[in-house]
C-alpha cells in the first residue's frame, strides 16, 4: 500500500484497550509512527481523556478529534472547534435515556456513572463508564443489545433527530454516544481534512467499529478504511504496513 500521510484511529480497542492507558510496549511503536506521519486520534472521549490514555510520552505529537469530532484540537492543543450541546438537545437526551433505563430494567453498580456530560457529546454506558473491564468487555462485545434498544426504541430515535437535531451511535465497549445531528466522525474527519488543506487519498482511517451501526462506519466512503478487530491488531498493522 502507498504510504499515507495522515493516519486517523479510533482509540478504544483500537490504539488502547477499552478505557485503559495505552500498552508501554506499544508507546514507541505509535512514537515512530507521528515521526512519519500525521497522526489523528478520533474517539467519542473527550480531548483530556484521549490525552491521559495515550500518556506523556506521546503528548504533542498527534491531533484529536474528541467526542467523535464534535471536539477537534492541534498537536498543541490549539482549539480549532467545538460543536458544544444546546441545553435543550441535552435535556431532550437526559430523557431519551431514562426511559431507554426503565426500559432495560438493569441493576447497575454506581447510578451516578451511567451519564458522561462531555459537551459536544453526552455518553450514556448501559451498565457503567467505570464497571470492571471484564465485565464490560463480556457485555456486548457484537453491539447487538445497543442497536437492540435503539431499534426497541426507535420512534424515540427517530423524534430526538427530528425534534432535536441529535443522532446515536455505538462506542466503545458499552456505550451510545449521542450528538449533533450528522456531525458524526465521518463529517467531521472530512470537515478537518479540509482545515488542514490535506488530499483525502493521502489519509486512512483505522478502526475497530467500520461495520454497520458501529462508530466508525460513518468514514466509510470519506477516506480510505482499514477494520482491525483490537488493539493489538492495529500494532501489527502498523508494523508491518506502515513502519516496514
Amino acid at each position: 500500500m502507498n504510504m499515507p500521510k495522515h493516519v486517523f484511529f479510533d482509540l478504544d480497542n483500537t490504539l488502547t484497550p477499552s478505557k485503559s492507558l495505552i500498552e508501554e510496549r506499544h508507546v514507541p511503536i505509535l512514537k515512530r509512527l507521528t515521526e512519519h506521519a500525521d497522526v489523528i486520534v478520533v474517539s467519542g472521549h473527550g480531548d483530556k481523556d484521549i490525552r491521559n490514555h495515550l500518556r506523556p510520552e506521546l503528548e504533542g505529537s498527534y491531533y484529536t478529534l474528541g467526542q467523535n469530532g464534535n471536539t477537534a484540537k492541534l498537536k498543541d492543543g490549539t482549539l480549532v472547534w467545538n460543536n458544544s450541546l444546546s441545553q435543550s438537545q441535552k435535556d431532550a437526551i437526559l430523557k431519551f435515556i431514562e426511559k431507554a433505563r426503565k426500559h432495560l430494567n438493569y441493576k447497575v453498580k454506581d447510578e451516578n456513572d451511567i451519564i458522561d456530560d462531555r459537551d459536544s457529546q453526552i455518553a450514556f454506558s448501559l451498565i457503567g463508564h467505570h464497571e470492571d473491564k471484564a465485565i464490560k468487555d463480556a457485555f456486548d462485545p457484537d453491539h447487538a443489545k445497543r442497536r437492540k434498544l435503539m431499534e426497541d426504541l426507535k420512534e424515540d430515535v427517530e423524534r430526538l433527530a427530528q425534534e432535536n437535531k441529535v443522532e446515536m451511535r455505538t462506542g466503545g465497549t458499552t456505550n451510545i454516544d449521542i450528538f449533533q445531528l450528522g456531525k458524526n466522525k465521518g463529517f467531521n474527519v472530512g470537515e478537518f481534512i479540509k482545515e488542514m488543506n490535506w488530499e483525502k487519498e493521502d489519509c486512512l482511517y483505522i478502526g475497530d467499529a467500520l461495520f454497520p451501526g458501529g462508530n466508525d462506519e460513518t468514514v466509510i466512503g470519506v477516506i480510505p478504511t482499514h477494520a482491525v478487530k483490537n488493539h493489538e491488531e492495529t500494532y501489527r498493522f502498523i508494523q508491518d504496513n506502515l513502519l516496514s
